[in-house]
């Protein structure tokens, strides 16, 4: 009786692994949006994974990003690192994972940047090269 149970047990563990690891899509580019408390003005941008961005005098390394299937809520994460360049001792601020459902669950606390994901999402990069238009042309042609 005892094997049997730690067969179910065993079994019951492969089988929840194999079906939570199935939900998350990798992604290659993160949307960000970043406010200035200063100005007021609101900026979104795209970073790929593994590459920096600099917004203001905050350096952007995003790590990693993931994003759930269709048929799951949807739902961005993404493991990111900020690093404070404001005075000569760069620091890293924040280092972790953001969610895009609940910003203010893992927030970076700035007096003069706020900054948040809006979604993960993943390019083909070969359909991006091959285009000789940039998006914004081909949305002028349309119109």
């Amino acid at each position: 009786m005892r094997y049997l149970y730690s067969f179910i047990t065993f079994i019951f563990l492969i089988v929840s692994k194999n079906t939570s690891a199935s939900q998350w899509i990798e992604g290659n580019r993160l949307i960000l949006q970043g406010l200035d408390k200063i100005t007021a003005r609101i900026k979104t941008f795209e970073i790929d994974v593994l590459q920096t961005y600099k917004f203001g005098v905050l350096d952007i390394f995003v790590e990693r990003c993931v994003f759930s299937k269709p048929i799951f809520k949807p739902e961005s994460l993404a493991y990111i690192s900020i690093k404070d360049n404001s005075d000569r001792f760069s620091e890293v601020k924040f280092e972790g994972w953001m969610f895009a459902s609940s910003p203010t669950l893992n927030a970076l606390e700035n007096p003069v940047y706020d900054i948040s994901i809006l979604a993960c999402i993943k390019v083909d990069k070969q359909s991006e090269k091959s285009s000789s238009v940039s998006p914004k042309e081909r949305i002028l042609t349309f119109n």
